[in-house]
């Protein structure tokens, strides 16, 4: 057969054979989240108790709620006007300890294993400055992790996970700010850098930014802004760079295994990122209350705060929401450790107590 036959012949089969390929198959949109049926039916979560904590409160006007829980104690940090304090409260005989003092403020407290860490910073004219420190609960023994400068009143929010606490610091160079963020493994008592972004504050700003991050089953989520020719985009962003959801100002978010959790004034959104989920949304009673301060209890398990002034408990395998709380005052953020939902109220008599409940297995 001549050779130019050959080819043509060839040359048709190629034709026939990517004609009978099937197209793409077109990527199916979205579905719209389902709105969460809201029942003021409750069935408790578990076991629960109440510490009184008012006279606490009357000395230290400037106190948080439950900031860790291990099996025998809670912990909490309060001030006054002079100093800020660390306190471990006793879940078997109500004893108070005072196990930290410094005449500097602390932003954040919060637990791993048997270790504390906190932020303890200070206010100047231009900026703050900022360290961060672990006690070892089993010594008392004290040690500085890192340190930093920050812009004023902006200081690194601790995140943790069972093993490890994350948070983003900042260091301005040239120029150019670079977000790092950092993790402390409380197994091999190291910091590393998991991460740096670069923005460069030129004549046109290129680079990106970060200033939170989330911790959790899900790993570490960052609400990171990219600019692009002085053109800003902010997303929710993972550490490998993959956009979980376009960030429109919300108010707090949280990251699971399966949903990214964010709070608006008069709604909540529960967006799946997992293949077999259901996206669910909530809606305050009131247009402009806000929702805030979500905590996992498991992957599909969620308590967060309306207004301040009750939680909500979400159940988004059923798509229900109930009442956790009545509104009875203000409510602390809640906490969550060690099967143990911690949260604080103070009532408008004046009154404060902590509450623990013990979570069903």
């Amino acid at each position: 057969m001549p050779y130019f036959l050959k080819l043509s012949l060839f040359s048709l089969v190629l034709l026939l054979v990517g004609c009978s390929q099937p197209e793409s198959e077109p990527t199916p949109p979205v579905p719209a989240p389902k709105e969460l049926i809201r029942s003021e039916t409750f069935s408790p979560l578990g076991q629960s108790n109440s510490y009184d904590l008012t006279a606490v409160y009357q000395r230290y006007p400037y106190l948080s709620g439950p900031s860790y829980i291990d099996e025998t104690a809670l912990y909490f940090y309060a001030s006054n006007e002079k100093n800020s304090f660390i306190f471990r409260y006793s879940l078997t005989d109500q004893k108070l300890q005072k196990l930290y003092t410094t005449k500097q403020s602390i932003y954040k407290l919060v637990g791993v294993g048997r270790q504390l860490f906190w932020i303890r910073y200070q206010d100047h004219a231009n900026d703050s400055t900022w360290t961060l420190e672990t006690m070892d609960l089993a010594t008392g023994s004290i040690q500085q992790l890192d340190q930093g400068t920050e812009p004023k009143h902006f200081y690194p929010d601790l995140q943790t996970t069972a093993t490890h606490v994350s948070w983003i610091k900042h260091m301005k160079k040239n120029r150019q700010i670079h977000s790092l963020v950092q993790k402390y493994d409380a197994a091999t008592g190291y910091v590393t850098t998991q991460k740096t972004l670069t923005l460069k504050e030129t004549a046109t700003r290129t680079g990106a930014y970060a200033q939170h991050l989330r911790d959790g089953d899900g790993g570490i989520l960052l609400d990171q802004t990219t600019y692009k020719a002085d053109e800003k985009t902010t997303a929710y962003t993972t550490l490998s760079g993959k956009t979980i959801k376009k960030a429109t100002m919300p108010l707090d978010f949280a990251y699971g295994r399966h949903y990214l959790a964010t709070g608006a004034e008069g709604n909540a959104l529960f967006q799946s990122h997992g293949s077999n989920r259901t996206s669910y949304y909530y809606t305050t009673p009131e247009p402009y209350d806000l929702t805030d301060a979500f905590c996992f209890l498991s992957a599909d398990r969620v308590v967060f705060r309306e207004e301040q002034h009750q939680l909500l408990y979400a159940d988004l395998i059923n798509g229900t929401v109930v009442p956790l709380t009545d509104k009875e005052g203000e409510y602390s953020k809640p906490v969550f450790t060690n099967g143990r939902l911690g949260y604080s109220v103070l009532r408008d008599d004046g009154t404060l107590h902590f509450h623990l409940i013990q979570l069903k297995k």
